[in-house]
């Protein structure tokens, strides 16, 4: 169709419509006199100001002049004025009712909408009582309902037992066909009805459906709109067709043009004589509507109200079952979490008593090195002054004898070695107290820093677990909330509030934690600079019958090699070959390509294992034996747990008689036993 679309209804477009109506119907029930006599007119809302007499001609430019054209009149009088011209044109019109003189140089109706131009649909946008006359002839007066609910006893009243068609439907005519050939067959074809139903949707009608009608021939040029099955939908049907009729495009109007229609479109209420006419539309008709009366109609609407309230109470039950049940599985939740925190407690229970059985233990043996650190101090202040005495028996005696003259440089000698000797053993005291001191309180904050990242965690996966209750209760208590309940809403907010606060609580917890998290790394880094000191201390001392010594980390054991060499070659070249190929695997193992590990899966975790499977791994046990296989899988074993990157070896402080890598506190006491030999001896 190659029209303009309608614009959007307006309410004060509506309003300014009802205004004009009114006047109009004044005129016409006689209210206000506009004919004084066959040829002689005037003006009912000039006579104040001018009383003047007009032909039909001169009153009707006047009142076209004023309602359409005047920039000085008043809303008011362009009102009237307007109805004036819908009167004049209506009850006076002299010319002829054609489709020509419906049309003439549109001015006879663009003027009352205020716009230009011809649209789609023809419309004096007239809204308020309706006058149209219907199949029958009887005159049907359309009010806008002010209240839908009253609609059914209204429409009793006015047509009683009358069967109408329902659902609401109105008949459009006229619609835009094209004959279409195809070189053989031809039909007719035409707009499937979206562009229609999008027009009258923005015009306000609300259709539910516009169904073109088909017939044998293609597109009969008919469309069946349907409406809603309520009484607003009633009510859009009926201001569509009295929109129509009052444009004179009825159905009235439809069959009294017969064959020369134009391009406007006709429309009308479809009522009982379409349905039981016959024909294609009465066809589509009966498929799609029944004829029923008011109260029938009203029963229907009473009947799909009660369904939907229905099916909101079933909608609204539930949603109770389902509230119901996640208030259940979070009491389950609940329950569960404080029974894994009880096991919580007890885990820590039992490793604080450990821990402070552990501690006891330690402050002991340090009590006992410092009474035998008293212990010698006493022995050698005791010497001491023996050799004060004797020194100073000499000195009295003041022996001539070279030989006793000896024996007193002698003892001079061992008298300042001894100093010496006291001087280094406090200064070894002192160091040895400092460092006992020292480790205990790095080992005292240690375990008070590990307790607060327990406590933090503990109160960070509480926060956790408050933050996820609270907003399921949030998200439970939402569609509650949203039904109206004010104590529901106030709970609501109540329930946001305390997810604010524990979350600023969680972030508050969450910058402590990583506080705390830094310095227990300071503290690591610190005991590793320790055990690093004893590691260099302790390097190029013979580990023969000692408990702690250095192990390279990652080293290849060359005797496996040399006992299969010896197998597998002559004498003479057992050396050679075994450092051949010695040289080989230590080649290989600082290999960084060669990685012959792969990852399994254990529990819920991953880990990564030798993999037996290893071309290179494979080679070395069929060649050389399981005990070289074995040590070569030790040496890569321990590679990829201390130097996975450079994979070369790495000295670490190591327990050799159990096996096992040692404890900085082995270390030191190891340490400590050997300076006590070494005083000793001297």
């Amino acid at each position: 169709m190659s029209r303009r679309r309608g614009s959007m209804r307006d309410p004060r477009n509506s309003e300014r419509e009802d205004n004009i109506y009114r006047y109009y119907r004044d005129m016409k029930d006689g209210r206000e006199r506009v004919k004084v006599s066959d040829e002689v007119f005037e003006c009912p809302y000039c006579r104040q100001h001018e009383k003047k007499e007009y032909t039909y001609q001169q009153i009707l430019n006047h009142a076209c002049r004023i309602g359409t054209q005047s920039r000085t009149a008043s809303s008011r009088s362009q009102e009237r004025h307007l109805g004036l011209e819908m009167y004049l044109k209506r009850c006076f019109d002299r010319a002829p009712r054609s489709r020509t003189g419906l049309n003439r140089s549109g001015n006879d109706r663009e003027h009352v909408r205020g716009s230009s131009g011809p649209t789609q649909l023809r419309d004096y946008n007239v809204v308020a009582r309706r006058e149209s006359q219907n199949s029958s002839g009887r005159v049907v007066r359309y009010n806008p309902p002010l209240r839908t609910n009253n609609r059914g006893a209204d429409m009793k009243a006015e047509y009683g037992e009358e069967l109408m068609v329902y659902p609401w439907m109105v008949v459009v005519a006229n619609m835009p066909v094209e004959w279409q050939n195809d070189g053989q067959n031809g039909i007719y074809g035409g707009d499937g009805g979206q562009k229609l139903k999008k027009e009258l949707t923005m015009q306000g009608y609300q259709p539910t459906k516009v169904r073109p009608v088909y017939n044998f021939r293609g597109h009969t040029g008919f469309c069946i709109v349907e409406f809603k099955k309520d009484w607003t939908g009633y009510d859009n049907a009926m201001r569509l067709a009295n929109k129509f009729e009052t444009n004179f495009h009825g159905k009235e109007q439809w069959e009294d043009k017969g064959g020369a229609k134009g391009v406007e479109l006709y429309a009308w209420m479809a009522s009982k004589t379409d349905y039981e006419k016959g024909g294609v539309i009465a066809g589509h008709l009966k498929k799609r509507a029944d004829l029923r009366t008011i109260r029938e109609i009203e029963t229907e609407v009473k009947r799909l109200d009660a369904k939907l309230v229905c099916s909101i109470t079933d909608t609204l039950d539930l949603k109770e079952k389902q509230c119901e049940e996640i208030k259940k599985n979070i009491s389950n939740t609940e329950a569960s979490f404080l029974n894994v925190m009880k096991q919580k407690e007890d885990m820590v229970k039992a490793f604080n008593e450990a821990l402070v059985i552990s501690q006891k233990q330690r402050r002991l043996a340090i009590e006992s090195m410092y009474r035998e650190h008293e212990r010698i101090n006493l022995e050698l202040d005791a010497k001491r002054e023996t050799l004060k005495l004797h020194e100073q028996e000499l000195r009295e005696r003041e022996y001539l004898n070279e030989t006793e003259r000896r024996k007193l440089e002698h003892l001079k000698e061992e008298e300042k070695k001894n100093e010496k000797a006291i001087m280094e053993q406090k200064k070894a005291d002192e160091s040895m107290a400092k460092l006992v001191e020292t480790h205990k309180k790095e080992k005292q904050q240690l375990y008070q820093r590990i307790i607060e990242l327990q406590k933090q965690r503990d109160g960070k996966q509480q926060l956790e677990l408050d933050i996820e209750r609270l907003r399921g209760a949030v998200e439970v208590m939402r569609p509650i909330s949203d039904g109206g309940d004010e104590e529901m809403k106030k709970k609501m907010e109540s329930l946001k509030e305390d997810l604010k606060d524990k979350e600023e609580e969680f972030e508050t917890l969450e910058d402590l934690y990583q506080t705390l998290v830094v310095k227990e790394r300071k503290v690591n880094d610190e005991l590793q600079d320790g055990r690093k000191e004893l590691i260099n201390g302790l390097k190029g001392r013979p580990s023969k019958n000692a408990k702690v010594g250095i192990k390279l980390m990652g080293d290849l054991n060359l005797k496996p090699i040399v006992s299969a060499a010896e197998k597998k070659y002559p004498p003479d070249e057992v050396e050679e070959k075994a450092m051949e190929f010695s040289s080989l695997l230590v080649e290989k193992l600082g290999d960084a390509n060669w990685y012959p590990f792969k990852v399994i899966k254990v529990g819920e975790d991953n880990e990564r294992v030798i993999d037996a499977e290893d071309e290179g791994l494979v080679l070395i046990k069929n060649e050389w034996g399981d005990e070289v296989y074995d040590s070569v899988v030790t040496a890569l074993t321990e590679l990829n747990e201390y130097n996975s990157s450079g994979r070369y070896p790495v000295p670490e402080l190591w327990n050799l008689k159990e096996g096992k890598k040692a404890t900085l506190a082995e270390g030191v006491e190891f340490i400590l036993r050997l300076w006590k030999t070494k005083k000793r001896k001297r």
